[in-house]
């Protein structure tokens, strides 16, 4: 018998907890349209690396690394980093000397379970100033680094 998936879209919560912002209180982002991509992450470096030698041998490197980038593709809300606004956020990490970072924890239901993913030492990137869009509202690109996630 075929395995089905059910996930909800419209449940999923992602929280930022940062000691520049608000105190180091938890904030729930806001902004995130219902359709396309709302996050990506990537790696940041391969965990796995062959290196050919000559003679048809290779060397085989492995590591441990779980560090990448972390994209979320969301709107302009309040213009308020404390309510919610990732752009404000974005904006304001930019202009601060972080020394800390972050955590930002992703939840949402899927077959019937609360599924979490957490991550750790969360640091602005980058992100677009200004993005205007016509006849929509323009989607912003802000992406973070992590250190680590579980």
């Amino acid at each position: 018998m075929a395995q089905n998936t059910v996930q909800t879209v419209g449940n999923l919560t992602i929280s930022f907890i940062h000691p520049l912002i608000s105190g180091g209180a938890a904030i729930t982002l806001k902004g995130f349209k219902m359709e396309g991509d709302l996050v990506t992450t990537t790696q940041q470096m391969m965990n796995s690396k062959i290196v050919p030698l000559i003679g048809g041998d290779t060397a085989t490197l492995t590591n441990n690394v779980r560090a990448g980038k972390l994209t979320l593709n969301a709107v302009r809300t309040s213009g308020v980093a404390a309510q919610g606004d990732i752009v404000a956020i974005a904006d304001l990490l930019q202009s601060l000397p972080d020394s800390s970072g972050g955590v930002m924890v992703f939840s949402w239901s899927q077959n019937s379970a609360t599924q979490t993913k957490t991550f750790l030492a969360v640091t602005h990137e980058s992100h677009e100033p200004l993005k205007i869009q016509g006849n929509d509202i323009a989607t912003y690109a802000c992406t973070f680094n992590y250190a680590d996630y579980n």
